[in-house]
């Protein structure tokens, strides 16, 4: 079974998250939500939702791979301020650069495709992100789509992308075959 891991701060954009999740668990996905403040479960979104984490990480200063190294994909919810508070954190950086550098997915929609570039990442790879954060894409090439899958890099535009975006995310994992019965599922 495929894993991910997905990350939240407070100020993340709730329907980004937990759309994604939904889709995620529909095509069979184990889904781990993350809060990046050590030992705070409870994380508030952008429109004041509280949500419980499953885990939280030890450091918001370093990331541990032997806590969070064996999931096949990482994700990052958008948001203005759930996006700023996920660029400070040092684990975050370093479990996005760790998940690149081994081949495994990354996935960032809204803002959040902006902490993908501060990492350095996606320096030259075609990604989205919302509308008027394309400046701060660094040395991206930015799209104006959807959603953007560039080898293992994915990214999405907004909210209003989500479940667009988390079937991106499935299709990489679990293949076209499952996501076409999760799509059929939605009636869209």
């Amino acid at each position: 079974m495929s894993k991910v891991y997905l990350l939240l701060a407070d100020g993340f954009e709730e329907t980004e998250a937990i759309a994604t999740a939904d889709v995620l668990i529909r095509a069979g996905v184990e889904v781990v939500t993350v809060g990046i403040k050590p030992f705070e479960m409870a994380v508030t979104g952008s429109h004041k939702i509280p949500v419980v984490a499953n885990r939280t990480f030890a450091s918001e200063d370093a990331y541990d791979a032997n806590a969070f190294g064996d999931a096949d994909a990482v994700i990052l919810p958008g948001g203005k301020a759930g996006t700023e508070n996920l660029g400070k954190c040092g684990a975050v950086a370093g479990m996005v650069k760790a998940y690149y550098d081994a081949g495994k997915h990354v996935c960032a929609i809204c803002a959040a495709p902006t902490v993908l570039a501060a990492c350095g990442i996606i320096d030259g790879l075609e990604v989205t992100c919302y509308p008027g954060f394309e400046t701060k894409l660094a040395d991206a090439i930015y799209v104006n789509e959807p959603v953007k899958v560039t080898g293992t890099v994915i990214t999405g535009r907004s909210m209003g992308t989500a479940i667009d975006f988390g079937l991106a995310i499935a299709r990489a994992l679990v293949g076209a075959e499952t996501v076409a019965k999760v799509e059929a599922s939605l009636c869209r």
